[in-house]
């Protein structure tokens, strides 16, 4: 049985997990963990490849090799993605990394990760030296071409690593044994003690008789307060009193408790009051990557790229504006068109205020002439996700006021469902593929799936303040 580095950091996520990967694979569900160490590992190797130009250009370019494999006769199995062979006999090992600083937690712990690559090299016959974190610099800003020796940092780890081996023997040790069972308790996994955020892909098939909804379904269920309602193996929601949790947490538990929706016509009422027609539904599609893809931006900082506005009028008039850049540019052009939609009064509605305000806050800094502009949007802008967070609450959302979770339990007629690109991972993968196609036909097809996918974004604002409009007059 083989136990490689993305195996490892597997195991310490959850254990268990692994042992299904490698002993059952045809019931291993793949999900958001799998599917982001994959993420994590194309970034990498773009970074790596600027890595590679940089060392090039050293004096010392030929004492370093890249994707060297180190195996051991027990079967673990690593590969480094940079190596130095010193003059002493010794190797540096270098792990690249797509992340801006050095992540020292589960499940993504690069400090674990470096000492299982120093521990396999040493099993494997070598005698290591120094260990490195290469990482991204949160300061570069790209300026003309990328520059690789701005754009990395060599964190030499070596002290923190070596206080990490002792445990970490231990830790492989132990998952080399877990995964040679060829049975084990599958009616548990050890991410009942975490939040739903941090559940292992599998989660759902160890713990079959945690049913849904349950405390996971709380917003922010975690910490203390989680491990006590698992070590009392209370799950179910039925089994949760009002006064065991949080403000937030209470519309979710009381709609679930009276089998149906929490309804707060006071809190609806007051976020009605501080709108101001025209109303103007907006939102954002953003670009982010490892290495910046314009000049002005830093590592894995967003690009707006695209916009969606619905604009409601007083006596229930509605238009419909939209942008989308055809080439990777900084969002000036975004900027202009959404000045010429927006007008001098009325709210700005949009949905997670805290991440479109962001983009405006940074665009308005990108472009000083733009800058009374973008205040102005920030100023009116207001969140219809408070709405469906303390004012409508409906146990079918499952504790998430997502608009994916919301949308269809309360304006079940408007879906996503079968569209091209339905989310915003998808939306900045189909952009980038825009980007890069030849063909005219193929670039014009998912430029319209693009469109289509931010324009249901807003009309589904719409619809879903209607929704809580009619609560007030029905109430």
């Amino acid at each position: 049985m083989s136990l490689s580095k993305t195996d490892f950091i597997h195991y310490l996520n959850c254990p268990k997990a692994l042992w299904l990967m490698h002993n059952k694979p045809d019931v291993y569900p793949l999900g958001k963990f799998s599917e982001y160490a994959k993420k994590l590992a194309k970034e990498g190797y773009v970074v790596e490849d600027y890595v590679r130009q940089l060392v090039e250009t050293w004096d010392n370019a030929i004492e370093f090799s890249f994707q060297r494999i180190f195996k051991t006769d027990d079967g673990l199995y690593a590969k480094a993605d940079m190596i130095r062979t010193r003059s002493d006999g010794l190797i540096d090992l270098y792990e690249v990394k797509s992340s801006t600083s050095v992540k020292e937690s589960n499940p993504h712990n690069q400090l674990k990760d470096a000492a299982f690559q120093a521990i396999v090299a040493k099993r494997a016959g070598e005698q290591v030296g120094n260990v490195f974190i290469v990482h991204l610099n949160k300061d570069y800003v790209r300026t003309g071409d990328i520059n690789p020796s701005e754009l990395s940092i060599f964190s030499d780890e070596t002290v923190r690593v070596n206080a990490l081996l002792s445990e970490t023997e231990a830790e492989i040790e132990a998952a080399l044994i877990l995964l040679k069972q060829n049975e084990i308790d599958e009616t548990y996994c050890t991410c009942l003690t975490l939040g739903r955020a941090r559940h292992c892909d599998s989660f759902d098939y160890f713990n079959p008789t945690v049913t849904k909804p349950s405390i996971y379904s709380l917003p922010r269920m975690g910490g203390v307060k989680l491990g006590k309602f698992v070590s009392e193996n209370r799950f179910g929601l039925d089994e949760i009193g009002l006064n065991e949790v949080t403000r937030l947490q209470q519309p979710v538990l009381k709609s679930y408790k009276d089998g149906q929706p929490y309804v707060d016509i006071a809190d609806i009422e007051s976020f009605f009051n501080v709108l101001h027609y025209p109303l103007y539904f907006l939102d954002y599609e953003t670009y982010a990557s490892a290495v910046p893809i314009v000049d002005g931006l830093g590592p894995q900082e967003q690009l707006p790229f695209q916009y969606s506005l619905h604009v409601l009028d007083q006596d229930g008039g509605l238009s419909h504006h939209e942008y989308i850049a055809d080439q990777a540019e900084q969002p000036v052009g975004l900027i202009e068109e959404l000045q010429r939609s927006i007008g001098a009064t009325g709210s700005i509605v949009v949905w997670n205020k805290t991440f479109e305000n962001t983009q405006n806050k940074k665009m308005g800094t990108r472009f000083p002439d733009k800058s009374d502009f973008m205040s102005d949007v920030v100023d009116r802008t207001v969140d219809l996700m408070d709405v469906f967070k303390t004012g409508y609450v409906d146990i079918a959302f499952d504790g998430s006021t997502s608009i994916k979770k919301v949308l269809p339990v309360v304006v079940p007629d408007l879906t996503y469902e079968g569209m091209e690109i339905a989310d915003g991972t998808a939306a900045m993968d189909g952009w980038a593929k825009m980007l890069a196609e030849p063909d005219a036909e193929k670039r014009n097809a998912l430029r319209k799936s693009l469109l289509a996918y931010c324009e249901l974004d807003t009309l589904a604002m719409v619809r879903l303040l209607d929704f809580a409009r009619k609560l007030i007059v029905s109430s």
